[in-house]
């Protein structure tokens, strides 16, 4: 009886042994398989990746060249142009970013000169594309206001020729405020006009010694005859 016993049980564990390799080796040639079925689709899906990326690339380059040129016009539209003149060191056209001040532009001209009436700018103020900004000096900004001021007094009966030097009255030191009349000159307008008794029109006066047609041609409004 034990020895049948032996025999049976000999039996059942070579029976489960059998089974359990043939299900090891079913289960190794099932893993397998699904181990090759996992690389043939994992090298479609790249596949695939690739080629939608290079569409999308070929796809974006008429877009990165718009993008560019949108750019280069928002560059020009960020930078303008402006003129600075008058009492400055280096006076010139020069570049500035869009939203700069004037007292930025002063600066890229060298600065003011040291006769510059600053305050007839005001140097908070944004720039404009193509505006000129002129520096006067402090001699032009007082010849400006005296000019103002004889304007805003001249009277309604009165006019710019009563502004005018008389030649025939005008004293030498008068006469020496004319542009490019000197003491000589003026010396000798006062003696032409004393021995000839008195200037008959304006055009007489080139016939002192000294006044040529350069010089009359420089104070003939500013002059007149009365007789």
């Amino acid at each position: 009886m034990n020895k049948w016993k032996k025999t049976a049980s000999m039996f059942l564990m070579w029976a489960v042994f059998c089974c359990g390799g043939c299900a090891g080796k079913d289960s190794s040639r099932m893993y397998l398989q699904a181990q090759g079925q996992d690389s043939e689709v994992s090298q479609d899906v790249q596949a695939q990746d690739s080629e939608a990326l290079q569409d999308g690339d070929r796809g974006a380059e008429p877009d990165a060249d718009a993008a560019s040129g949108s750019s280069g016009k928002a560059a020009e539209k960020e930078q303008c142009f402006v003129y600075v003149c008058g009492a400055v060191k280096h006076p010139g056209v020069f570049e500035l970013p869009a939203g700069s001040r004037v007292y930025e532009a002063v600066a890229l001209a060298g600065g003011f000169c040291a006769n510059a009436y600053e305050k007839g700018i005001n140097q908070a103020k944004l720039v404009e594309d193509g505006e000129m900004i002129e520096v006067l000096t402090k001699k032009e900004h007082r010849m400006q206001e005296d000019q103002s001021n004889r304007v805003d007094t001249q009277g309604p009966g009165q006019s710019a020729q009563e502004d005018q030097l008389d030649l025939n009255t005008a004293t030498a030191q008068q006469l020496m405020g004319l542009s490019g009349i000197g003491e000589a000159k003026a010396a000798n307008i006062i003696a032409y006009r004393e021995s000839n008794g008195g200037f008959s029109s304006k055009e007489e006066l080139m016939q002192v010694s000294g006044i040529g047609e350069g010089v009359y041609a420089r104070i003939q409004d500013k002059i007149k005859v009365v007789r």
